[in-house]
């Protein structure tokens, strides 16, 4: 078990990384818990909950609404959550991001933690504090920042996970390594038949590596006013792609981080050899069968949290490992998007 620190002005948070369900009691108040989960959870892990009362909501991107979240907070009122009252988000990354959300508007907010049982969630939506809801097509519109108390990171959960959620989260663990530390993406891409044979100790090391990353701009950056930034790379092709085409996440990511990689190399910013290079991992990964951009792409991205009036914040390579912001106007991102439908690394 490792523990990495991940505090901010905005609170203390602490990601356990190799810990293991039997930690909970030592982690959680003697009383006042409740459980947010969702159905595939519960029925693979409801007998291993601490004591509690569980609210289970429904699996998938269908359950990031205001409605949820809002019955979510009338189902606590009702069972008798109050200000000194502790949720624990039992789940991937949807209940993580719903349970920030909950914890952090019900009351005007009450502790929470998370116990994360997806690769994405272990490496990704977890950490940092960013809570959301979609509003409609557009992901996590809607959103505040609270700091999880902890999160459980216990790699005996990613046994029960399916092979395309593996491969979803996988897209993050290998953006964090492109983002900021090269020895890591070569040791993921080295890596990977061993990730998906869910080898204990090989997820055990890279998911640590990896969210010591996250964890370090997360504490330079809590608010994503700056440095944070470079986390949303592949994000804002990957978040239109994710919706156009109802694929994970994580595998949407990847798409947009092979798309961004383009953007790079358009721009000047990257060799094309390194282009190839993260295309050659993902494609090893699995990511083959990439999707056609939208035709309403540009006004998608306007929408985008990321987008500023005629400009929008775009993460870009200068090298595997080196990721830098650019401001790009609209104009010169339409003229790339018709240029990238014409041809592909």
């Amino acid at each position: 078990m490792r523990r990495i620190k991940a505090n901010t002005a905005a609170g203390k948070s602490v990601v356990i990384t190799g810990g293991q369900l039997e930690d909970l009691p030592s982690l959680l108040p003697p009383s006042g818990l409740f459980i947010i989960t969702d159905t595939n959870v519960r029925a693979l892990y409801g007998e291993s909950f601490p004591a509690a009362e569980v609210l289970t909501i429904q699996p998938g991107e269908m359950s990031k609404t205001l409605t949820v979240a809002g019955d979510l907070c009338s189902r606590l009122l009702a069972a008798g959550a109050d200000r000194s009252s502790f949720i624990l988000g039992f789940g991937g990354g949807v209940v993580c991001d719903i349970t920030g959300l909950v914890a952090s508007l019900y009351m005007r907010g009450v502790r929470h933690a998370f116990v994360s049982t997806s690769l994405l969630s272990q490496v990704d939506a977890s950490i940092g504090g960013k809570t959301g809801v979609n509003l409609g097509n557009y992901k996590n519109m809607i959103g505040t920042f609270k700091q999880p108390e902890f999160v459980l990171c216990d790699h005996s959960l990613l046994s029960t996970l399916p092979d395309i959620e593996l491969l979803s989260g996988l897209g993050e663990l290998i953006k964090h390594a492109v983002i900021s530390d090269r020895v890591l993406f070569f040791d993921i891409s080295a890596s990977l038949s061993r990730l998906f044979d869910r080898d204990p100790e090989c997820l055990e090391e890279l998911i640590y590596r990896a969210v010591k990353i996250k964890a370090d701009i997360v504490r330079r950056d809590p608010l994503e006013d700056g440095p944070r930034r470079v986390l949303n790379f592949g994000h804002t092709f990957g978040h239109v792609l994710e919706t156009a085409y109802q694929i994970p996440h994580g595998i949407a990511v990847m798409e947009g981080m092979l798309i961004a990689s383009e953007l790079s190399v358009w721009k000047g910013e990257l060799p094309y050899t390194e282009a190839r290079l993260l295309k050659s991992t993902l494609e090893s990964a699995g990511v083959t069968n990439l999707h056609e951009l939208p035709e309403n792409i540009i006004r998608l991205i306007q929408k985008d949290k990321k987008s500023e009036a005629e400009s929008v914040n775009m993460v870009l390579l200068q090298s595997i490992g080196k990721a830098v912001i650019r401001n790009m106007h609209i104009a010169e991102l339409q003229d790339f998007t018709e240029y990238y439908k014409q041809r592909k690394i």
